[in-house]
């Protein structure tokens, strides 16, 4: 049914308990007042629900009598995004707001799991954690896991049962991305049977329709074997439900002392197959509109994340990364095969932060971003600077270029977030040092003497110039080869040997010894 929802039918969970629309009086409102508190809520919505997206739609938060714990985080949140307001000013007033209060409900799952999301972007890593442990905590006493959980909650009012199915998906969601950061994976969400339904379309939820009976996980995960017109039923949401479990799969794969062939190629086709089975609408993350599918920017995101924790402990150029400010697999003895030798693993990585890189163009401005973007961007920066020192000048400003993209994306959120902060300066300054290795002049840049103008400077004498395809005519009437050389980066292709070490060659700096 596609009629659109009455008053009375989305209008606020009647409870048993206490009216939360008004709470005592907390440190740092009185500094704040100059700014309505539904300004900071449109905030929130405008920047972070949508990448946790597990409240109620915008237009019926106010109608839903939150309680006051729970509106204070969203305030809370919304401070960071405030032009105004320095995103200090709730901070005590809001922890002290949540250790007050003894409740064990849904809502209080909901208010510490976007706290911890928000003091993670904050990097208040003690808080952050101890934040998510309380909440799995509550999710797993009160069943949360459980299929008919939802639905006895909230009465069978559609907009309450999809709330609280998205909150436990992204309490997982959220466990296992934390999780990346550590060597140790504990996993408690995904250690219990969760029946839960999958959520539904974004622009569903956001329509103030009817909300459609919800799909199973194991439904979607047979759609491989269903025809076409079954498979468009999962929403996006479900497609990074699956790509978060495959991130999974990698941090326990990677916890392992060994890893038995079978297994490491299993998690290794799950990747590819993942991609290969995208129906047409799942492949393009941006609208005809411009507007970005973010639950489909994140799948597609963690993917190549996971893609690049799969490979980079089984590559030749695990020895020689960069130190990176959490914690990455070290290197990682495995039995080699013909698909997935070292060398397989260095293009993999590579490629797959190259992937990363390219989502990350999509996007201009900071709006809509989750903190785990952090995650996996410092991870591709430092892969493309690794892959810088063991290409060559031959295309630097290839992976250069991915380096200063990176970067830029870090920028935009280091107003906002204390990790985007840390992570920007770890790798501007990784960048810096790797870039002292080179020549003062790029190979694009650098002087020409007479007789050079059609090759690259500083290659020997007779080598060609490696260019891309341009056809003869267009180079002769239009643009010199020198030209090309100067404007048009090379790419990383079949022209260039992804990794010409031999056995007895490191990397600068890295001992010989500690080349796998």
């Amino acid at each position: 049914m596609n009629e659109i929802l009455s008053t009375s039918e989305y209008m606020a969970p009647q409870t048993s308990q206490l009216d939360h629309s008004a709470g005592p009086p907390t440190q740092g409102i009185s500094s704040a007042s100059f700014v309505p508190e539904s300004r900071l809520i449109r905030l929130f919505y405008e920047n972070l629900h949508s990448a946790h997206p597990i409240l109620v739609p915008a237009s019926l938060f106010e109608k839903w009598n939150y309680p006051f714990y729970l509106r204070q985080v969203v305030k809370f949140i919304g401070s960071h995004y405030s032009v105004v307001l320095n995103n200090d000013i709730l901070h005590e007033s809001t922890w002290v707001t949540l250790n007050g209060s003894s409740e064990k409900t849904p809502h209080m799952v909901q208010a510490l799991l976007l706290y911890s999301t928000i003091m993670r972007a904050r990097n208040d890593v003690s808080r952050a954690e101890s934040s998510l442990t309380q909440a799995i905590n509550i999710a797993l006493d009160l069943g949360m896991h459980q299929e008919d959980f939802a639905t006895k909650y909230s009465e069978e009012r559609g907009y309450e049962a999809e709330s609280l199915r998205r909150t436990w998906w992204e309490l997982s969601i959220w466990e296992i991305y934390m999780a990346s950061l550590h060597e140790k994976v504990i996993l408690r969400c995904s250690d219990v049977f969760s029946s839960v339904s999958l959520p539904c379309e974004e622009s569903t939820y956001a329509s103030l329709r009817f909300i459609p009976k919800p799909q199973c996980l194991a439904s979607f995960r047979a759609r491989v074997f269903a025809a076409d017109e079954e498979v468009n039923l999962f929403s996006s949401f479900a497609y990074r439900i699956e790509a978060v479990r495959i991130l999974a799969r990698i941090l326990v794969l990677n916890s392992l002392p060994e890893t038995q062939h079978d297994h490491l190629q299993a998690v290794a086709n799950t990747l590819v197959s993942w991609i290969h089975h995208l129906p047409q609408q799942k492949i393009d993350i941006v609208d005809m509109y411009g507007n970005i599918d973010e639950m489909l920017f994140q799948a597609h995101f963690t993917i190549q994340y996971a893609a690049m924790l799969l490979h980079l402990p089984r590559s030749n150029i695990r020895p020689a990364f960069p130190d990176s400010i959490f914690s990455i697999c070290p290197v990682t003895p495995v039995r080699l095969s013909p698909s997935l030798t070292r060398h397989v693993h260095d293009v993999k990585v590579i490629e797959a932060s190259k992937k990363l890189s390219d989502l990350l163009s999509v996007r201009s401005d900071a709006k809509g971003y989750s903190p785990t973007v952090v995650f996996g961007s410092i991870l591709c920066g430092l892969v493309q600077l690794v892959a810088t020192a063991i290409h060559g000048s031959e295309c630097y400003d290839h992976h250069q270029n991915r380096v200063v993209l990176v970067l830029g994306c870090l920028k935009l959120l280091t107003a906002k977030w204390s990790l985007a902060q840390e992570a920007h300066f770890h790798l501007r300054k990784t960048a810096a040092r790797i870039a002292t290795n080179f020549t003062e002049y790029s190979p694009f840049e650098g002087p020409t003497t007479p007789g050079q103008d059609n090759q690259r400077p500083n290659m020997a004498s007779g080598e060609a110039a490696i260019l891309p395809p341009i056809e003869n005519d267009a180079v002769n009437n239009s643009f010199s080869s020198r030209l090309l050389s100067e404007f048009v980066d090379p790419t990383c292709g079949d022209l260039f040997s992804p990794f010409p070490m031999t056995s007895s060659e490191t990397l600068p700096g890295v001992p010989r010894h500690q080349v796998a």
